[in-house]
């Protein structure tokens, strides 16, 4: 039996068909383009997205290996906090604003005026922060009105394939507005930012069945018609579930656009207010707390456009970090604020320790090894909470550089076992298979296999340590640079600084 994952991201979008044992059979990508019509705003076309999604399919299930096993359901692995607006139809009324996008800063600003920061995490599991999709919604229409009903990516792209609307816990938690504790959509921040709560989907289980391929979409994609479709998860929670995450005994760090590490947990972690970690549940025995940066592989694809833009494949030769000792440099890789404990979304990137001998591969290392001290930080942080260090899979593209890994766990001080680099579109396939009976629970998916792994070199031990402890004061000290080099956003609203 096979199962079609579809895994919807900031960047791109990859559907991939997998047999039972979460092993993949073909997949197919392409680029999302993402919009940046003027400072602090970006966006995608959601209709677009759905036009690649259904051409991805049209191609995977023709392929002879899936053509001779056709696809038993079909789930998702989505980014969170994208927002689409949608008519009665369920057609896009405009572009779905992504998790940068600030026109939430003045949501943000009054929803913590009226509840409080502490109220609000306590509430939704999030840190308050402008980016949940729940501050964008009444921004979404020029004329300042509400559509039809807002859909997160993966319940817009299901309905039109022949789904009802719903929203899992985890994606309904990545709005803002969706009470953890309860599990049911938070009249408490509907009210105090005059959403309604009718313009949101139902909320179900990740691995739910909510609906059946349509007629009309079995024509377009290539799929059965009533081939069933499944509730996915947050990108994130699916690269826990994809890359072999469980509670107590392995997390999940995702190298992609943004960096994330991924921790499970039986029940919700304590103390996490006043931070930036953010949780929520996966179903009955699952909780999962997320913290990274925001700008991880977007700051390497930003450094590479610029000293490499004329090359046709700067990656090849910028980034074999691994000839590189450790170089006397220290990144703050804030280019879209701060990382998740700081939670500043004033905080501006940094690179410190310039020479004139400084090269770009120094740089380059210093860019990669800066989401390693980002690991390490997060993890102390967690640690401090209760939630106990446990060994770490590596996934995302990445963890497939064996040099970059290293220089990672390096400056983490932690082992990373890379496992697949798809664990997201891995994760969606076996959520869909779920779905189709084939596992009981999502404790219960097979882990994947370590590909390669790479463990703290004890000659740099030493001088790592000292770079970590220099790496854990960078936010404080940079606090006043940044805030002095806030700029206001597009529609006036001034970036909060930090008192």
């Amino acid at each position: 039996m096979s199962y079609l994952g579809i895994d919807l991201g900031t960047t791109g979008t990859r559907v991939g068909v997998y047999d039972e044992g979460g092993n993949e059979l073909v997949a197919r990508s392409r680029r999302t383009t993402v919009v940046r019509p003027a400072p602090g705003r970006a966006h995608v076309d959601a209709e677009a997205v759905l036009d690649g999604v259904e051409a991805l399919v049209r191609d995977v299930v023709a392929e002879p290996a899936v053509a001779a096993d056709p696809v038993e359901a079909v789930s998702f692995s989505t980014l969170g906090e994208a927002v689409v607006p949608v008519d009665r139809a369920g057609r896009a009324l405009g572009p779905a604003p992504l998790s940068m996008d600030g026109r939430g800063a003045g949501s943000a600003d009054r929803l913590r005026e009226l509840l409080g920061g502490e109220a609000v995490q306590e509430i939704t599991g999030q840190p308050l922060h402008p980016m949940f999709s729940v501050h964008k919604v009444r921004g979404l229409l020029p004329d300042g009105g509400l559509p039809a009903a807002v859909r997160t990516m993966d319940d817009f792209v299901a309905t039109r394939l022949g789904a009802a609307p719903a929203v899992d816990l985890t994606m309904a938690s990545r709005t803002g507005a969706f009470d953890v504790r309860t599990r049911t959509w938070s009249d408490e921040v509907l009210g105090a930012l005059d959403v309604p709560a009718a313009l949101l989907s139902p909320v179900v289980a990740a691995g739910d069945v909510i609906g059946a391929v349509s007629a009309d979409a079995a024509a377009r994609t290539g799929l059965r018609a009533g081939t069933p479709v499944v509730a996915g998860v947050h990108d994130q929670a699916a690269a826990f579930l994809g890359g072999g995450g469980r509670p107590g005994q392995r997390a999940v760090f995702s190298f992609g656009s943004s960096d994330c590490l991924t921790v499970g947990t039986r029940a919700r972690p304590e103390r996490l207010g006043g931070t930036g970690l953010a949780t929520y549940p996966v179903g009955a025995d699952l909780w999962v707390t997320l913290a990274g940066t925001a700008a991880g592989g977007f700051a390497l694809d930003w450094f590479s456009s610029i000293v490499h833009h004329d090359r046709i494949d700067p990656w090849a030769s910028l980034y074999e970090v691994g000839a590189v000792d450790p170089p006397p440099l220290l990144v703050a890789p804030y280019l879209a604020g701060s990382g998740t404990l700081d939670n500043d979304p004033a905080a501006r990137g940094a690179l410190l320790g310039l020479t004139l001998e400084t090269t770009t591969a120094q740089i380059a290392r210093a860019l990669v090894e800066a989401s390693g001290f980002e690991l390490a930080k997060i993890r102390a942080a967690l640690a401090e909470r209760g939630v106990e260090p446990v060994d770490v899979h590596a996934v995302g593209g990445g963890s497939a550089n064996l040099g970059a890994l290293q220089a990672r766990s390096d400056a983490a001080g932690v082992p990373l076992r890379a496992v697949v680099r798809e664990a997201a579109g891995r994760g969606a396939a076996l959520l869909a298979a779920l779905g189709a009976g084939t596992f009981a629970s999502v404790l219960d998916l097979p882990a994947p296999a370590v590909v390669h792994e790479a463990s703290p070199d004890p000659r740099h031990a030493a001088w790592y340590a000292r770079q970590r402890a220099t790496f854990d004061s960078l936010h404080q000290l940079l606090t006043p640079v940044s805030t002095s080099l806030a700029v206001e956003t597009v529609d006036g609203t001034a970036l909060k600084e930090i008192a």
